[in-house]
């Protein structure tokens, strides 16, 4: 069997599993989100080798249980929370980097920091999103945002592409695959809407639903793309091995990373779909 094969397989099986979990109650899902957080903070200390500084895996896990704690609290105590949890995590690592200091450097403390944030808070925005009104509806936005636009590049820049994007970064990526990105994007959004909207019988604002689809084609590029700077600077070709024919769990998810903050800011300020 091919690696596109097992790659469409595995994909595909992805999305089974997504689509159950969105539709399960609302603790399932987002002890789903949470285990996927920590494995990606995993496979972040793995790719900056640090494995073996337990003080900071200790501390990172330790805190990413408490973030991940935080969407079942109420609205001005989990923001509050937040806050006093991201100063007091990074006071400690710092506090590491002087207690270890022959181990711990400045640059593992910074990307300490960073994998917690990339890895867990970012993708925590999940959660938010499905304690929306009509949240089971609407972080399928997320989902569709972060992987559709992904296969419409691929199969526009197999097909069409033959200006490079940005090779330094990604060698495979095309200028045509990146318009094929937004644009599907935009028709994903617009299906999905009308679905909703005479199947289901929605309200569906198409400006808003519109603007967010050209976000979400953008947005996941940079995404994509940000992992990929990591993985280059690190020497590594994936996160992981977890997901046959795509690599690890951040390989699957780099692109949604960027796109749950980005939708779920989005809905709360504007609203795309009601009843």
């Amino acid at each position: 069997m091919s690696n596109f094969q097992i790659r469409i397989i595995s994909g595909a099986a992805c999305a089974v599993l997504v689509l159950l979990l969105i539709f399960t109650p609302y603790y399932v899902f987002h002890i789903a989100v949470a285990a996927a957080g920590l494995v990606a903070l995993y496979e972040l200390y793995r790719t900056f080798d640090q494995t073996k500084k337990w003080q900071l895996m200790v501390l990172g896990y330790v805190f990413g249980v408490l973030f991940l704690m935080i969407p079942v609290l109420p609205g001005t105590i989990s923001t509050e929370m937040m806050l006093f949890l991201l100063v007091v995590y990074l006071m400690l690592l710092s506090i590491c980097s002087v207690v270890f200091h022959e181990t711990i450097k400045f640059s593992d403390v910074s990307r300490a920091f960073f994998s917690l944030v990339y890895g867990v808070l970012f993708i925590m925005h999940l959660s938010y999103i499905r304690m929306m009104d009509n949240g089971r509806l609407l972080v399928v936005l997320a989902f569709l945002g972060a992987w559709l636009p992904d296969t419409f590049a691929y199969f526009a820049g197999r097909f069409f592409g033959k200006h490079k994007l940005i090779p330094q970064v990604s060698p495979k990526k095309t200028i045509e695959g990146s318009v094929g990105a937004v644009l599907g994007a935009v028709i994903t959004f617009a299906v999905y809407g009308l679905i909703l909207q005479f199947g289901f019988d929605y309200r569906v604002n198409y400006l808003w639903l519109s603007l967010l689809s050209l976000a979400c084609g953008v947005v996941s590029q940079f995404g994509d793309l940000s992992a990929s700077v990591i993985k280059r600077e690190c020497g590594k070709k994936d996160f992981g091995n977890l997901i046959p024919g795509h690599g690890g769990m951040l390989d699957r998810i780099d692109s949604l990373v960027f796109i749950a903050p980005l939708v779920y800011y989005f809905l709360l300020i504007f609203e795309v779909i009601s009843k």
